[in-house]
């Protein structure tokens, strides 16, 4: 019923625009002058602003407890703020972040611009909880003026431009994937909130037409933010300079993703090309990683869930009435450019099912493209959607306004002369209005959130509590951990509470455990939370890991004693290092070969783990990981000679992407290096450089002869990256260079339109 109403309402609008411009006719252009929307004076435009200001004091007044040095750390957070903290501390030396798991390059397989800004903040000064929360929240109310200038910039008006505005920063989404405040400060997304104001800027630029465009330079940031939503944003801009049908616009869009294109091949192609297990997504992501059908996207958008969750459904009936009023006037390019990016947006967002059913292709494509990132995308196409109609909206508002005085005027009725003020003031009173009363109420939420993790913090505990949780005990066991990865029994609220502290920020060891997609390799994920402590055999498993130091709760205390040490003990908190064995280089001998395909070799890896007996359980039986075409085949190895008990390792401390050890070895040995396995990592023995290859759950070894061996393993990203990335960066800021870029439409059909 809403939503009839709804369009019965903008049918109204619409058939009295137009009969109030025919009654204005041909003999009446000062009417039609007035009712057009020319360049709004500098005041209306600060006027917008504050409203947009006093819209955000909210989130302003929980800016200590969001933001602040006792601000609590959440899900993704967590592991950002640990990799940016390690390359703030120790640097880039081989271009390795040694955080988490086995490790893994940095920048290849995930997009370094939030580490990046966050490490220099650090580096700064600033404090590490501030540097990660900080940014998150400069970013999130920085969105809402970036809306704000964007639209000045294109020329919408200033009521329409601060509805907008608001609607983006208080929406409240079902699921907070979509945006908003939820996907920063529940679930730590720091590269997607950074990428929306990007985003925004980028879109505006391309609209605009400038003798310098800033669209390539803008594309290009988008993409090192965030390369999934940049190849939604690249879509949905796509189909609607189509839509609009103007030869400039398509231009200026294709040289912003010309830019954006080759700043994304140069930093993230080198990583697609080596894509090789352990690399991969982790079984069981489900809708995380596809999203979800059109049979819940859609009754979401209709119930008004979808951006108003347990609100009235204000944004969300809004952008559905702004397409109503664009589906009225289909030649206007403006409004095809506007109905083409909220069509695209909802079915890149639908498009998961389709696209994991469409076989070998569909997955393919799953690992390039997550559609659940797409619904990132929605409230930037509502906010669109809504500041475009409104200002259609207060547009026909006008005419008819000016229509009605004019006929009062050849009436001797000067009471309508006010008609048009009156009706111009219409829009802006509604917005006012609703914004009072949706405000507080979404406001509320997040300040619960913010006074709920204040406390918490404060605290110092977590529920469920544990006796003797000390966030500052356990950032002293770390601190002193012994050489060796460090890590927790398992994942559980007792871990992730621990890192919500920032309890592992200064440690002195890689940790062997991740929290968020961006800190761990695929397989590893699964592989690092299998030491299990409560099962025997545990000591072995954590060696095959080359986990040392391990801190659990007394139920999960590892045994037998003559494999673990109790070192302290704090009432059900208990810390215990593993007693002998190997550390970071293992010794081994490859006792079975598995062939196959890449995508056949992961799954494998997988569905291994998840047994009750795996490679783990043995650490000196190998399992070499070959590529080959055809079906997976595991192969024995016959015996040639290999034993790992006639030799032995001495390991030397060194940088993160580096590991050094002594091999004394009787008989032909291999020589398990427990880092993620990657193409860009070189071994030698005293110079002489020695083949590689993968041994399961993803590390590398090499295999030695009889003698000392002082090996050396060192990562390297692929040659010629970094000049690569520098050459993208300029070509992407030379398009938009007006002495270099040439027309892309010399000649054809699509007309440059001008109409509004």
């Amino acid at each position: 019923m809403l939503y009839l109403l709804l369009a019965l309402g903008v049918l109204v609008l619409r058939l009295a625009e137009l009969r109030a411009g025919a009654a204005a006719g041909p003999a009446a252009p000062s009417q039609a002058v007035a009712a057009a929307p020319g360049p709004a004076p500098r005041l209306a435009w600060l006027a917008a602003a504050a409203a947009v200001a006093v819209a955000l004091l909210p989130a302003l007044r929980d800016a200590p407890a969001l933001a602040g040095p006792g601000a609590a750390l959440s899900k993704d957070t967590i592991s950002h703020l640990a990799i940016a903290y390690d390359i703030a501390t120790s640097g880039l030396p081989h271009g390795w972040i040694a955080t988490n798991n086995g490790g893994f390059p940095v920048a290849l397989h995930y997009p370094p611009v939030g580490w990046l800004l966050v490490a220099a903040l650090i580096r700064l000064g600033v404090a590490p909880v501030v540097a990660v929360k900080g940014l998150g929240f400069a970013a999130f109310v920085g969105a809402p003026l970036v809306v704000l200038a964007a639209a000045r910039a294109v020329g919408a008006r200033p009521a329409s431009a601060a509805a907008g505005a608001v609607a983006l920063a208080w929406i409240a989404p079902y699921v907070q994937f979509a945006g908003g405040w939820p996907s920063f400060f529940l679930l730590g997304l720091l590269s997607q909130i950074l990428v929306i104001p990007l985003v925004i800027a980028w879109a505006a630029a391309v609209i605009r037409p400038a003798r310098f465009e800033l669209g390539p330079a803008l594309a290009a940031a988008c993409a090192a933010t965030h390369p999934q939503i940049f190849t939604v944003s690249a879509a949905v801009l796509g189909a609607a300079a189509i839509a609009a049908w103007d030869r400039r616009l398509c231009a200026r869009v294709l040289r912003s993703l010309a830019g954006g294109g080759l700043v994304a091949a140069a930093l993230y192609g080198p990583g697609i090309a080596s894509m090789a297990a352990p690399f991969g997504w982790p079984a069981g992501l489900g809708w995380r990683h596809i999203g979800f059908g059109p049979e819940r996207v859609l009754p979401w958008m209709l119930d008004g869930d979808l951006l108003d969750f347990a609100h009235a459904p204000v944004i969300g009936s809004a952008w559905i009435a702004a397409c109503f009023l664009h589906a009225t006037r289909l030649r206007a390019p403006a409004s095809r450019a506007v109905l083409a990016a909220s069509a695209v947006a909802l079915l890149l967002s639908m498009s998961g099912g389709w696209i994991a059913g469409a076989g070998p292709l569909g997955r393919a494509l799953l690992s390039l493209f997550q559609p659940m990132r797409a619904l990132a995308l929605l409230p930037l196409v509502a906010a669109a959607a809504i500041v475009s109609a409104l200002d259609l909206a207060a547009t026909a508002l006008a005419r008819i306004g000016a229509a009605l005085a004019a006929r009062g005027a050849r009436r001797s009725r000067p009471a309508l002369a006010v008609l048009p003020a009156a009706l111009a003031a219409v829009l802006p009173a509604a917005l006012a209005l609703v914004a009072a009363v949706e405000i507080p109420a979404r406001a509320a939420e997040l300040h619960v959130l913010a006074e709920k993790q204040a406390a918490l913090v404060a605290s110092r505990r977590c529920p469920p509590p544990a006796e003797g949780f000390n966030p500052d005990l356990i950032a002293r066991w770390l601190a002193e951990a012994p050489h060796g990865r460090a890590s927790y029994a398992v994942e559980d609220e007792f871990a992730t509470c621990s890192m919500m502290h920032a309890a592992d920020l200064r440690r002195a060891v890689p940790m062997a455990f991740s929290t968020g997609a961006g800190a761990h390799v695929g397989v590893h994920a699964a592989a690092f939370l299998e030491v299990a402590p409560e099962r025997p055999g545990s000591a072995a498993r954590a060696e095959a890991l080359g986990i040392r130091t391990l801190i659990h709760l007394t139920t999960q205390r590892p045994g037998p004693p003559e494999a673990w040490a109790l070192v302290d003990r704090r009432g059900e908190v208990e810390l215990s290092r593993r007693v002998g064995g190997t550390d970071y280089v293992g010794l081994g001998c490859v006792r079975e070969v598995w062939r196959g395909r890449e995508a056949d070799l992961l799954a494998a890896l997988f569905e291994h783990l998840e047994q009750p007996r795996t490679v783990l359980d043995t650490p000196g039986e190998l399992v070499a990981l070959e590529a080959a075409r055809g079906p997976i085949e595991r192969v024995a190895v016959a015996d040639d000679g290999c034993d790992a008990a006639r030799a032995s390792v001495r390991e030397a401390p060194r940088e993160p992407g580096a590991y050094e050890a002594i091999v004394d070895a009787e008989a032909p040995v291999d020589v398990v290096f427990r880092a993620t396995a990657y193409s860009g990592w070189r071994v030698r023995d005293g110079g002489v450089e020695l083949a590689t290859r993968r041994v399961a759950p993803g590390f590398f070894a090499v295999r030695v002869g009889p003698g000392r061996h002082h090996l050396e393993a060192v990562v390297a990203l692929p040659r010629f990256y970094l000049p690569a990335l520098a050459l993208a960066c300029g070509a992407a800021l030379a398009l938009g260079a007006p002495r270099l870029r040439r027309p892309i439409f010399r000649r054809g059909r699509m007309p440059a339109s001008t109409r509004r």
